[in-house]
């Protein structure tokens, strides 16, 4: 048995969730494997949206959020499949903004897109010993904190 969703299971999925969409356009002239992979895509990001809206709505703080989401990766990937999960988020975090950049040169979007890279890369593997990759996270977690605090003391827009 097949433990992913069926094409008809993700298309009821659809429309017991109001995903919006058209599943025939959404799943084009694909093979049977990238139509799961694209209906699959639009339920988990109307699924997201909703997420966040209830988390709110709910009254959910940053500490509820996290032990949330924490539990249900958990028992969605078993106990070792949370990192990869993580992973994902990031990388798919990453493809958004590189896509939404364009092709022209975007301060912000080049340093969320490459920090976002980076974050992936140091979550896939360990980094090598050595003073280098110690003092590259250093440095990586000295930007964080910088920007952040220029973030968080940057007038709110009227």
């Amino acid at each position: 048995m097949d433990p992913l969703p069926s094409t008809d299971d993700l298309l009821r999925a659809m429309t017991v969730l109001g995903v919006d969409g058209d599943p025939l356009y959404i799943m084009q002239d694909l093979g049977a494997d990238r139509r799961r992979a694209h209906l699959l895509a639009h339920i988990a990001a109307a699924l997201v949206d909703r997420q966040e809206a209830l988390e709110t709505l709910a009254g959910l703080d940053v500490e509820d959020r996290a032990d949330l989401h924490w539990a249900a990766d958990r028992a969605a990937a078993g106990a070792g499949g949370v990192d990869r999960l993580q992973r994902a988020r990031l990388a798919w975090a990453q493809h958004t903004v590189t896509r939404q950049r364009g092709r022209r040169p975007d301060p912000v979007a080049d340093a969320v897109a490459t920090t976002l890279g980076v974050l992936v890369e140091l979550l896939s593997a360990p980094p090598p010993p050595g003073p280098v990759a110690a003092d590259a996270v250093q440095a990586l977690c000295g930007a964080a904190d910088h920007l952040g605090s220029v973030l968080r003391a940057r007038p709110e827009p009227v």
